[in-house]
């Protein structure tokens, strides 16, 4: 084994190997492993005992990486899962090892004893943050697997991430799943995301349903119109901030506040079809412009939208107040009538959602709403 082998660029030298339960510590004389330089490191880090990595995995096909840490809800929710189905991954020749994104090394310790029985990556904060680069993880738990070949090219062959195909297939019957993840939400024609129907669900629902094999039951939109419908909404926020510099035409603001409110309550209500019309809009030139779906869950867009709602009805409050606000006025509702601009911005451009971050860092951990894992892969 060489260091040009991507295992030792990814692990490091040797695997800490994580003894089951029932198994005593006690005795264990075996040498600490050093972290590398300008990484936390405790003289009593748990576990000790280690193998090299090219021993490690030898005799194995597959790889597959758990990514967690202690103070990830879902991840303690997910931990069962992966020691259940250990077994099963082993007997199709994938080993199984923990890869921690704990943040200390006391939560490090707390996290390898919950995960008792499966080995672990020994503790280093750089390797791990460019594990998640490279395989551009934006969220945790994960279950990437990888082959156990070709040692000598720069990175592995990634097969998935099995986070959620894994409860689907808990003994692992048709691992590696790489053929399952690609029925994840897959394309519809365009008149059946024009007009829900049939396994899609029905006209008033908020998105289309039966998209997704891994999530039958989900709403899901096409992130492509609502991108473009972002876009078209940049074009009205700049036509209000023009209107409150320069044109001052309350009827103007009235009517812009019209289309918007209306555009944004439809959405949150049916979707971006039959009855919004920069979604009619957006919908159409998404399937001339990008064919293939690029399909996200429906209920974050849902409550980015009530954001947009919230701020467009600040703006044209304060545009009936605007005497009353006196000089405060055209620096208040410019601020909104920006932040609205910025946000569509990033939506239309960078892909970037506001609504759907806040989504996943506020309501999940807070409010207790379920995570949306595919809004922010």
């Amino acid at each position: 084994m060489t260091k040009s082998d991507w295992r030792v660029k990814l692990f490091g030298d040797s695997i800490l190997l994580n003894a089951p339960k029932d198994v005593e510590d006690v005795g264990l004389d075996v040498e600490q492993p050093i972290a590398p330089e300008g990484t936390e490191t405790s003289p009593t880090a748990f576990p000790t005992k280690t193998d090299p990595v090219e021993s490690f995995f030898e005799g194995y096909d597959y790889i597959a990486l758990f990514f967690g840490a202690n103070y990830c809800p879902f991840c303690k929710k997910f931990v069962p899962n992966v020691v259940a189905a250990k077994p099963f991954l082993e007997a199709k020749k994938c080993k199984v090892i923990f890869v921690s994104n704990d943040r200390d090394l006391d939560n490090f310790h707390t996290s390898c004893a919950k995960v008792r029985g499966i080995d672990v990556m020994p503790y280093d904060t750089s390797k791990t943050a460019q594990m998640r680069d490279l395989f551009g993880l934006k969220t945790i738990p994960a279950l990437m697997i990888l082959r156990n070949a070709d040692f000598e090219k720069d990175q592995p062959h990634v097969y998935s991430n099995a986070r959620e195909i894994l409860e689907l297939d808990p003994k692992c019957e048709n691992f590696p799943w790489g053929s399952i993840e690609k029925k994840q939400a897959g394309p519809v024609s365009s008149f059946e995301r024009i007009w829900i129907h049939g396994r899609h669900g029905h006209w008033w629902q908020l998105g289309h349903k039966n998209v997704s094999e891994v999530h039958p039951n989900d709403m899901y939109m096409d992130e492509h119109a609502v991108r473009i419908r972002a876009g078209l909404l940049n074009i009205i926020t700049w036509l209000a901030i023009m209107n409150v510099f320069f044109m001052n035409k309350p009827t103007l603001a009235a009517v812009i506040f019209g289309i918007v409110a209306w555009e944004f309550v439809v959405s949150m209500i049916v979707g971006l079809t039959p009855f919004a019309p920069l979604g009619w809009i957006a919908t159409l030139m998404a399937i001339i412009l990008q064919p293939a779906p690029l399909w996200k869950p429906a209920n974050p867009k849902r409550f980015a939208w009530l954001i947009g709602l919230t701020l467009a009805l600040t703006c044209f409050i304060m545009v009936q107040f605007r005497a009353e606000m006196g000089s405060a006025y055209k620096p208040a509702v410019a601020a909104v009538a920006f932040t609205c601009n910025v946000a569509t911005w990033l939506e239309g451009n960078a892909g970037f959602c506001v609504g759907c971050f806040i989504y996943n860092k506020v309501l999940v951990p807070y409010f207790g709403r379920e995570e949306c894992n595919e809004c922010k892969l």
